[in-house]
């Protein structure tokens, strides 16, 4: 067996043996979603139908991953997943007043091709309708595929701009124990190509109906 072959059959061992567990069959709410697929929200798209039901809130999930494959998998939400540029969203409701465990992992498609995964999650706000961003996972611009570089600016910015544990400061669900790692890539250090990038967190739902609209200045951090 040449040292290739052994590398991949060691690095998929590895890779195996400390996989998250796959979420379940995801429930998919509203009226974009049909069977296992939902269309994307546009800019302009009327309220929620139906809404959440009372002690839910709904959240939008949008993921892709240019040049390979993100999986992203929760305990409570369930599993999703999308290979290629091409974004894919899913609209699920998570129950309000307990948080939510995720875990995104993706996997470049070619050895040494890296891949460029980016997440995004949105809460819903019945009262506007509004939309409040919650987390936006990214590494790598472009065609450029995620390196150690962007990873560790990612997770720095992460830590700057968040507010409340999100984006968007008007929501009602926040981010905890945010983390990311990799297993590496060839000349990582040196700047090479990641083969893997994997994130965890959790999403805190209180159970406070949201208000005010994004960017609002009632809801802003005070100094």
């Amino acid at each position: 067996m040449s040292a290739c072959t052994t590398w991949k059959v060691e690095y998929r061992r590895a890779r195996a043996e400390k996989a998250h567990p796959r979420g379940p069959v995801a429930v998919l709410a509203g009226k974009r979603c049909t069977g296992a697929t939902c269309k994307c929200r546009g800019p302009r798209d009327p309220a929620e139908n139906p809404p959440p039901a009372a002690g839910q809130k709904r959240i939008e999930i949008r993921i892709s991953a240019a040049n390979g494959q993100v999986k992203l998998d929760s305990p409570s939400a369930g599993h999703f997943e999308q290979a290629g540029p091409e974004e894919a969203c899913f609209y699920v409701d998570l129950a309000a007043g307990l948080s939510h465990d995720f875990h995104l992992d993706s996997q470049e498609g070619r050895v040494s091709g890296g891949v460029v995964p980016h997440v995004h999650i949105a809460e819903y706000g019945p009262a506007g309708p509004y939309w409040y961003d919650i987390v936006d996972i990214a590494c790598g611009l472009g065609a450029r595929g995620c390196d150690l570089t962007l990873a560790r600016e990612w997770g720095e910015g992460w830590l700057a701009i968040r507010k409340r544990g999100r984006l968007e400061a008007c929501g009602s669900i926040s981010v905890s124990g945010l983390k990311w790692t990799t297993s590496g890539g060839e000349d990582a250090d040196k700047g090479g190509l990641l083969r893997d990038f994997e994130t965890s967190f959790s999403l805190d739902v209180r159970t406070f109906a949201t208000e005010y609209p994004p960017g609002a200045s009632e809801c802003r951090i005070k100094p």
